[in-house]
């Protein structure tokens, strides 16, 4: 796709042939996005933010199939479980995004999703991606993922449910300001997009770049799979599971600025619970298993 500092002439070409056209200011941004992934071994986070009806999975869509030509439906996911097992798999260069689908209105689900983005962010760092996160608000999701991950934050927003296609963006511009940071530091409290000022603002087409009709009959599925996981008890199983998972992402807490209040947070458990899980897992051994996988094994330093 890169050849030397400069897109291939089959890149540009494909681009041409998108039917379909993105803002020229987010054009720049993506094509740095790009070279970055291809060149410098990164992998890119985008938040895509607004309230339903405001655009933002048909926003998030055109800038997954501008950014790779793999990206289709199979790149959407609706589970923690399915993106998960998707980032195991992604190959450099893919699209992979997570759609909320209105989950996170509910604590369990929002619980659930945030302990999902922890995993994520310390799975990407050498895969070469572009992770998109579709969700109702930025100030819903954990903090790391908005004060150190994300590399771009596009707010779409209108005055009403027909007035949509316009995107406010956020993001560490040439004057050295972390704009992301910023607006989680002044705005989470109100849920305000107010300061700081955007870096720019403009609007985007109508264009759904997979079936529609596909697309809502598999969201639906997602949805009914999601809540159909959150109603059953949980499991002598599904504890030890769960045990584990708090033991590794506390074990991280360095790395991803983390203590037990945090960790019940977004968990979605107590505190003594956290603490019944840490002295009950052992140190430094913690297997995930992901639907599909073989178990996945990742050693980490000791408290």
């Amino acid at each position: 796709m890169i050849k030397g500092n400069d897109f291939s002439s089959e890149e540009r070409v494909r681009i041409i042939k998108l039917g379909y056209k993105l803002p020229g200011k987010l054009i720049f941004l993506l094509d740095g996005f790009k070279k970055a992934i291809h060149t410098k071994k990164q992998s890119v986070v985008l938040i895509v933010d607004g309230r339903s009806g405001m655009g933002k999975t048909t926003l998030s869509f055109q800038i997954g199939k501008y950014m790779s030509p793999s990206f289709s439906l199979e790149s959407v996911h609706w589970t923690p479980e399915t993106f998960l097992d998707a980032l195991t798999k992604a190959k450099k260069g893919d699209t992979i995004v997570f759609d909320e689908a209105m989950l996170i209105s509910s604590r369990a689900a929002l619980s659930k999703i945030n302990m999902m983005i922890v995993i994520a962010m310390s799975m990407i760092r050498s895969k070469n991606l572009v992770i998109i996160f579709n969700v109702n608000s930025i100030f819903d999701l954990d903090r790391n993922l908005a004060l150190s991950r994300a590399d771009l934050l596009l707010h779409c927003y209108g005055a009403s449910l027909t007035d949509k296609g316009k995107f406010m963006s956020f993001f560490k511009g040439g004057d050295g300001r972390d704009r992301i940071k910023e607006l989680y530091i002044h705005g989470k409290k109100y849920y305000s997009y107010a300061r700081p000022k955007s870096n720019f603002y403009t609007t985007f087409g109508s264009e759904f770049v997979v079936d529609e009709d596909e697309y809502e009959r598999r969201k639906q599925i997602g949805v009914n799979n999601f809540l159909k996981g959150n109603q059953k008890s949980v499991s002598t199983k599904d504890k030890i599971a769960r045990d584990k998972l708090i033991r590794f992402i506390y074990e991280k807490k360095e790395l991803l600025d983390m203590n037990q209040e945090k960790l019940s947070e977004i968990s979605g458990v107590s505190r003594k619970t956290v603490w019944s899980a840490l002295n009950t897992t052992k140190k430094n051994d913690f297997t995930l298993e992901i639907p599909g996988q073989d178990m996945v094994n990742e050693k980490t330093p000791g408290i």
